[in-house]
């Protein structure tokens, strides 16, 4: 694979997919205009879907093969997804009032979007922009005596974007059941995977190798991954022993904590390198992190 695979542009458009957009005039007239005369009809097919989608998919390999999770609870993607899928295709030939006008809203330049991120500062959350709504068809995941579909107008919604990975890890948390740790015992994946997350299972991960974080990292130049790692509030808890044995028996990884000047050294390597933008150097460290979950599961 040859280097310079990725541009700042296009590591900037994977970092904005799924990041929600600032709601303007414009996005607020096209709302009042096409939305809000249908946003219970609009609820009401949503919810159709949702219907649909849960029977075909609640009863599949992937969730019968999947014993930790209990459905719909922690389905919030694939449910999102899902629904997703279903509403583009009823929106190629709309034959409800409420379908057309989302259709129209789409053509004249509305914002639909799937967003993921921090709801309410206890759930990542994935979702949909529709203009300055907030649409959720997965409301039920966390807990499932909740209504499957929720509307709200975006300002009461609590959904914001993660910028950084102090809220990613204090998310991690809540929402996941474990604990976060700074990586400061494999540097040379530190700089895209600076935490290394104990699950409620008691498997080691390494994170984020989460789309949008991710991404934003590299977009920055690693500069979310280097403020973690140096805030010294997330290099005061220890990894648990049996974790750190592992990585060092398997992943070759370092007895005692990377010092500051070798991680800053590490960090400037990666710069001078264009690592970000290396898909050939960059790819094994991906590669490298989820592996590190694959083992892990098979030590538990």
């Amino acid at each position: 694979m040859a280097a310079q695979d990725l541009t700042l542009e296009q590591l900037a458009t994977r970092a904005g997919e799924e990041a929600p957009v600032e709601i303007n005039f414009r996005q607020n007239k096209l709302s009042k205009m096409y939305l809000a005369p249908h946003v219970d009809a609009l609820k009401a097919e949503l919810q159709q879907l949702r219907t649909a989608f849960d029977n075909g998919y609640k009863n599949s390999v992937e969730v019968r093969n999947n014993p930790r999770r209990s459905y719909p609870k922690g389905y919030c993607l694939e449910i999102t997804k899902g629904v997703r899928d279903m509403l583009q295709n009823q929106l190629q030939n709309p034959t409800t009032p409420a379908m057309k006008a989302l259709r129209d809203f789409c053509a004249n330049g509305g914002i639909a979007k799937r967003v993921w991120g921090n709801l309410r500062n206890n759930y990542f959350q994935n979702a949909f922009q529709m203009g300055n709504l907030y649409v959720d068809v997965a409301n039920d995941t966390v807990n499932p005596s909740k209504p499957q579909i929720e509307i709200l107008p975006w300002v009461k919604s609590g959904f914001y974007a993660i910028r950084d990975y102090n809220m990613y890890g204090k998310l991690a948390e809540k929402y996941w059941g474990g604990q976060v740790y700074a990586n400061r015992c494999l540097p040379e994946l530190s700089v895209m995977f600076p935490i290394l997350f104990v699950n409620r299972y008691g498997e080691l991960e390494m994170h984020a190798n989460y789309q949008t974080i991710l991404y934003r990292n590299m977009e920055q130049n690693f500069k979310l991954s280097e403020m973690y790692l140096f805030n010294r509030k997330n290099s005061m808890i220890a990894l648990p022993e049996q974790h750190r044995v592992f990585l060092q028996k398997e992943f070759g990884a370092l007895a005692e904590p990377v010092a500051d000047d070798e991680l800053r050294a590490i960090f400037a390597n990666a710069r001078a390198r264009n690592l970000r933008f290396d898909v050939s150097l960059s790819q094994p460290l991906l590669d490298t992190a989820l592996e590190i979950g694959k083992r892990s599961k098979q030590q538990v």
